[in-house]
């Protein structure tokens, strides 16, 4: 009788193995995303408003805030939707950690099983020999 269940074991462990490795290229996404965040604020906040000058200079400064506020905006939303991925394989990695313990359950159950059965069987065995030990030596 086949082991099936450590072959799926072995299958789930691999996919969870996967998931977990997803999981930590989503949370390094979202540590590079945040960094970048942190870096647009600082770059907003380096930006000085001209006190005096042409109109010409503070339409650059409200470009380059504009386009800064754009990308934080952009950013915002990356990071949005990579912390909706993160959750969502979270729960992928829950029910992936929930089938693999199911299968590694299920798996101990079968060796138990069989160990029985096989001590069962040399007990049987022993039997057997200790009835013809002694069959043989009342002769």
């Amino acid at each position: 009788m086949p082991i099936i269940y450590s072959k799926i074991c072995k299958i789930n462990k691999q996919k969870l193995d996967k998931i977990e490795s997803e999981l930590f290229i989503i949370k390094s996404e979202i540590k590079r995303i945040e960094r970048e965040i942190s870096e647009i604020y600082r770059d907003i906040g380096v930006l000085v408003i001209p006190q005096n000058g042409t109109i010409k200079e503070f339409n650059v400064y409200t470009q380059k805030r504009s386009v800064l506020n754009l990308q934080k905006d952009r950013q915002r939303s990356d990071l949005n939707k990579k912390n909706l991925e993160l959750s969502q394989k979270y729960d992928e990695y829950k029910k992936a950690k929930l089938e693999h313990e199911k299968m590694k359950y299920l798996e101990e159950q079968e060796i138990s099983k069989k160990l029985k059965k096989i001590k069962k069987d040399e007990q049987k065995e022993l039997d057997e020999v200790s009835t013809l030990l002694f069959k043989r030596n009342k002769r």
